[in-house]
């Protein structure tokens, strides 16, 4: 970068720097839980290892550096990159005393190709920002990521201060901000060799709504997100995008950290028409929870394409890998049960095949369950649960059943339909699963909870499938029936269960 196109970047970036401290600062109410929640989405976007690298461009005082301590803990080193000198003495940095905090004139003092990931936000959106991102390329490890959230120019307010500057500056805009344009960041993004670019609307809630009732709008919130047309009037866009290079697999940490789970785990993954994804899900498990793996259970569900074959290999090299070849009728439920059946694990951990990114994230279900629970489902729908690109019929027909369900059964829950369960295995054993299709995974979730168990929900990340990730055999209208049927299964046992000696099925 030249030396003048070099200094505008530096004053744009210390320009946005102090009016994004101002404006964070200026909404005491909703700035911690809006931060907060954009921690916990880096945390979740990356499915982040102990030791990678963080830096967060424009950390100002602080104020969200604090958060990003606290999700990360002591497992990943953070630098804060400060480009003004009064905003480094704040003492919101007592809050976040393993974050390396590093004042700086320009992104050029920064090592290359040095981090693994780089976060920020409401720092890019500003009319440098393809400079700025070639200074990010440059910091990047090969394979490393970006994250940033940043002005959305097609929400009528951000629109306003964009076209009207004397108005952004009299509402406290930097000279130089600007909303982004989608089609603007993904193309300057590709054109300097980021690939997988990501412009996702986030975040529609405005930060004068009082506190006592950010959490039951984001609920609604929540969906509005997700909705066509609605969703681009968001005001803050989620741009993510990679680098290309890296290892072709992650390396290999050990997140096996609990000794109850030693050796005593089955994972039970059923499988349909799944070739390219159970290897590396088969690795990811064995790379991250090597030492919590009693066995594998590869469950085919009659599959049409290679998966038996593909499995097979796997089993020949792998000791713990076990296959059960089913006939058909096919049907998530048929191959849950069959899986169960044969696991020999004191714990049973149920997942699909396509979830070869999340596993990192499995370790905050054994962590739910070595606090005392009964088990833990890995939950698409909490505060503080992540979705990148969910099909929004999907999400209003979810958010409908369990609904219903709790008005119904009159229990608290979010997300029980997801086949992400750890369970200690007597109670999946025991438990008589009746539906045949992916109506089972929330009749698992519902008879546990109704029978008294104590069941933790634990937030994940939920990114869409990818065209290499395979083809999903789920239809929203083919099983809409079942589900319903499942709940009016449910409520007929719960009401048998009260008359009658305690069961688990």
């Amino acid at each position: 970068m030249d030396p003048v196109t070099s200094t505008a970047l530096d004053q744009n970036l210390r320009a946005m720097e102090h009016t994004r401290e101002k404006y964070w600062r200026s909404y005491p109410q909703s700035s911690p839980y809006k931060l907060r929640w954009r921690a916990l989405t880096v945390r979740h976007s990356f499915h982040v290892l102990p030791g990678e690298s963080i830096l967060e461009i424009g950390a100002g005082g602080g104020i969200w550096s604090r958060e990003l301590a606290a999700v990360f803990g002591d497992e990943n080193e953070i630098t804060a990159a400060i480009f003004n000198r009064d905003l480094a003495e704040s003492k919101d940095w007592q809050a976040a005393p393993n974050v390396h905090r590093r004042v700086i004139g320009s992104l050029d003092e920064l090592p290359e190709a040095s981090f693994d990931y780089v976060v920020g936000t409401a720092i890019l959106c500003h009319d440098r920002f393809m400079q700025n991102l070639e200074a990010l390329y440059r910091l990047l490890k090969p394979g490393g990521q970006i994250l940033f959230f940043e002005q959305n120019l097609r929400n009528p307010q951000v629109l306003v201060k964009s076209v009207f500057p004397a108005i952004g500056r009299w509402c406290g805009n930097a000279p130089c901000q600007i909303g982004i344009r989608k089609t603007s960041f993904r193309d300057s993004a590709r054109r300097l060799g980021f690939r997988d670019v990501e412009v996702v609307p986030y975040d529609i809630i405005h930060p004068l709504l009082p506190k006592r009732a950010l959490s039951t709008v984001q609920s609604v919130a929540f969906i509005i997100e997700h909705a066509p047309v609605l969703r681009d009037l968001c005001g803050t866009f989620y741009l993510w995008a990679r680098k290309p290079g890296g290892p072709p697999v992650r390396r290999a940490v050990n997140l096996a950290k609990h000794d109850r789970f030693y050796k005593t785990v089955s994972f039970v993954i059923p499988c349909h028409n799944e070739e390219t994804t159970i290897g590396p899900l088969v690795t990811a498990l064995t790379n991250y929870f090597r030492d919590y793996i009693h066995e594998i259970i590869l469950v085919n569900d009659n599959s049409k394409d290679r998966t038996a074959e593909v499995a097979g290999e796997i089993a020949r090299q792998n000791r713990r890998v076990r296959i059960i070849n089913r006939k058909p009728p096919n049907g998530v439920g048929r191959a849950l049960r069959d899986g169960y059946a044969a696991a020999t694990g004191d714990y049973i951990l149920t997942m699909d095949s396509d979830f070869v990114q999340i596993v990192p994230e499995m370790r905050d279900l054994f962590d739910a369950v070595a606090e005392g629970y009964d088990g833990a489902i890995g939950s698409r729908f909490t505060q503080e649960s992540i979705m990148v690109n969910y099909p929004f019929a999907k999400i209003v027909s979810n958010r409908l059943f369990h609904f219903l369900a709790r008005r119904s059964l009159g229990l608290g829950f979010h997300d029980i339909s997801n086949n992400l369960k750890l369970y200690k295995a007597e109670i999946l054993k025991e438990m008589n699963i009746t539906e045949n299709h992916f109506a089972a995974n929330a009749e698992i979730g519902l008879k546990s909870i109704a029978a008294g168990y104590r069941i933790k929900e634990v937030p994940i990340s939920w990114i869409n499938r990818t065209v290499d990730m395979g083809s999903s055999s789920f239809r929203l209208f083919g099983v809409g029936p079942h589900y319903v049927r499942a709940l009016r299964d449910v409520i007929r046992w719960m009401r048998n269960l009260k008359t009658a000696p305690r069961t688990q099925g």
